[in-house]
């Protein structure tokens, strides 16, 4: 268990070698991300990180290998109840949680996390994996744990969100896998604009000024909505440093992809994403609202596409969007996904998410009973109260356990 940077900054050799080896790749926890993240937003929180190490038995000398890493913050009080829980740490922007576990001792690693959850040292009664991947191989890990050691889980949110696979024939045009009424209404827009002045698509070369990119997307972004509510990057100082940081290590690693528009030589849209093995990770797009009835955001979108194509070994790219974004959902042609799990541990942490499912079903159906929704539909509140007042007596009379 480690709580210093200093320490942790210790393993990123091994870090390194983890996040290339493991079974499903997580930029956001990679070393050059997740440190920056720590410093700028994990200050003043009691974060520490679960390192899981190996050694070889057969070969006792040889040094640990890191197997696991597993970012975890205290919660006092877990969905308005006064329980100790863990959680996988997520900050403002990241938009990931899938722990990287090494892919040959994935299992092993994932039992031992368990094992000092469950005995006491953790001191919580729950762990909650959240953001983590849904459908991919550690997701399977997962069920399968479950299955083997008589964990006590419940999902509590999931969702989906845009993806684009690739796997189609190098000889199409990626394109057509969008539907002909975007496309064509995206080229329209395009055509007026360009009808103003030269319009530009660019994208960043290995030998481009990073600053100069990472300069120009911060300035773009500052200037719409979320400069106005204090929600870009650059409305802190914190916020600037950590974006300039992670572009710029990227950039340095071949990692960092960067799109770009320019109308008469001036910057209206940015788009930023990461590497991470056979997957990309959208970031943040930004444009410049004078330019919104352009859709300068949507052509981006579509040149990330294209580019997609172009990238050796990258077959995917996670959107990192909310489930409801109408234009990343229409643009994908797959959906990713997201789930969060919780896991009890001990007889009360067992207790409580084993009734999870049913304290749901109960609030859904209060909830649903005193909606404005449908002010007239009586017989539906009258059902629902009979509901409760039925669920209310079991317990009174001991024959419902909750």
């Amino acid at each position: 268990m480690v709580h210093d940077l200093e320490t942790l900054a210790g393993f990123v050799p091994a870090w390194e070698e983890l996040a290339a080896a493991a079974l499903e790749p997580n930029v956001f926890y990679e070393h050059w991300m997740l440190l920056p993240a720590l410093k700028a937003f994990g200050a003043g929180k009691d974060i520490h990180v679960i390192l899981v190490l190996i050694h070889d038995p057969r070969n006792p000398d040889a040094p640990a290998k890191l197997g696991g890493l597993f970012p975890l913050e205290p919660v006092s009080r877990f969905r308005k109840m006064k329980l100790a829980a863990l959680s996988l740490w997520q900050h403002v922007h990241c938009y990931a949680c899938t722990p990287l576990v090494r892919a040959d001792a994935a299992g092993e690693c994932m039992v031992e996390l368990f094992r000092w959850f469950r005995s006491g040292e953790a001191n919580a009664s729950l762990l909650k994996l959240q953001c983590i991947s849904g459908d991919g191989r550690f997701h399977k890990l997962l069920v399968d744990l479950s299955n083997a050691l008589g964990l006590r889980s419940c999902t509590t949110d999931i969702f989906t969100r845009g993806l684009w696979r690739g796997g189609y024939d190098r000889n199409t045009d990626p394109e057509s896998a969008v539907s002909g009424d975007l496309r064509r209404r995206l080229r329209r827009k395009e055509k007026r604009l360009s009808e103003r002045g030269p319009v530009e698509h660019l994208v960043m070369r290995p030998e481009d000024d990073v600053g100069r990119w990472i300069d120009e997307f911060l300035q773009i972004e500052a200037s719409g909505w979320k400069g106005r509510h204090g929600s870009a990057m650059a409305s802190t100082e914190v916020g600037r440093r950590y974006f300039t940081e992670i572009a710029t290590s990227a950039f340095r690693r071949g990692r960092l992809l960067m799109l770009g528009l320019n109308f008469n030589g001036r910057p209206i849209a940015r788009r930023c994403a990461f590497v991470a093995d056979e997957g990309s990770f959208a970031f943040k797009t930004a444009y410049d609202e004078e330019f919104a009835d352009f859709s300068p955001g949507a052509m981006l979108e579509m040149d990330s596409i294209r580019q997609l194509q172009t990238l050796p070994g990258v077959r995917w790219m996670d959107s990192c969007a909310t489930a409801d974004n109408f234009l990343v959902n229409r643009l994908s042609n797959d959906r990713k996904t997201i789930q969060s799990l919780t896991v009890g541990g001990g007889a009360l942490g067992e207790l409580v998410v084993s009734g999870m499912p049913l304290l749901r079903w109960t609030t859904h159906r209060i909830l649903k009973m005193f909606s404005a929704d449908a002010p007239g539909d009586l017989s539906a509140k009258a059902s629902a109260s009979r509901d409760v007042r039925i669920f209310t007596e079991m317990k009174e009379a001991k024959t419902c356990k909750l």
